[in-house]
């Protein structure tokens, strides 16, 4: 009796164990993956795409700062690619050495503090676990951080020089120095304390009309499409209109 007991334990152990070994296979059974660790078989591999594209800031943009300290975020951004997972943004200021930096999306944002005057480059390539390697990276664009510039210096006629004419309706040339890399220029001309002229130019000089002897006072501003603001205005500068004797 006590033999046949301990036979029917025995088996009873062994089938548990059996059991438990069949679990444990099916458990860690190579099929079952985490979605997570998947990566393809290397035969299947495709060639990696054409590069991103950037897409902002506008090529050449130029960010204008007014006060110290400052502290923001530009964002870069560039074109999405099917099936990319990382890109990387190789990105550097002036002559300093590159550094790589990692996004999942496609976009980075670069933070710009009182050490990062100049002018920013950067690129960007995309990668993914189908492809048999990166992308190449996308041309090379570039922004700038610089002071927003002072109102362009006067040049003529001098401040509170007399300007003769013969007759009323006559013209009076303003001109005025280049700041640096602006487009086009805003002036503005006032008769004693009243708005009298205002337009917008491309070159740093423009023509007015006189209709009267009297005191004129006039500034000018310089702008840029790729500028965040136009220049300060100039100072005021006055010139007298006389009739010639």
């Amino acid at each position: 009796m006590k033999q046949v007991t301990t036979m029917k334990l025995l088996n009873a152990v062994v089938r548990i164990a059996f059991l438990y070994v069949l679990a444990l296979a099916v458990y860690v059974q190579p099929s079952c993956k985490d979605p997570d660790e998947f990566k393809p078989d290397r035969d299947s591999l495709i060639p990696a795409p054409a590069p991103p594209q950037p897409l902002s800031p506008e090529y050449g943009y130029v960010f204008m700062i007014e006060s110290v300290p400052f502290y923001f975020f530009i964002r870069l951004a560039w074109t999405d690619i099917e099936q990319a997972n990382t890109y990387l943004i190789e990105y550097k200021i002036d002559t300093l050495p590159f550094t790589v930096e990692q996004s999942d999306s496609n976009f980075f944002d670069a933070m710009i503090d009182d050490h990062r005057f100049g002018v920013h480059c950067w690129r960007v390539r995309a990668s993914s676990p189908y492809w048999e390697w990166l992308t190449d990276y996308s041309e090379q664009w570039q922004f700038e951080i610089r002071w927003r510039p002072q109102g362009p210096q006067h040049l003529y006629p001098p401040n509170y020089s007399i300007v003769y004419i013969d007759s009323l309706y006559s013209e009076a040339e303003l001109q005025w120095d280049i700041v640096e890399d602006e487009e086009f220029y805003e002036f503005r001309v006032f008769k004693d304390t009243v708005l009298y002229d205002q337009n917008i130019v491309s070159t740093n000089n423009c023509r007015i009309f006189i209709d009267d002897t009297t005191t004129y006072n006039w500034q000018i501003r310089a702008g840029s499409q790729k500028w965040q603001y136009y220049s300060y205005w100039s100072n005021l500068w006055y010139f007298h209109v006389r009739f010639n004797n």
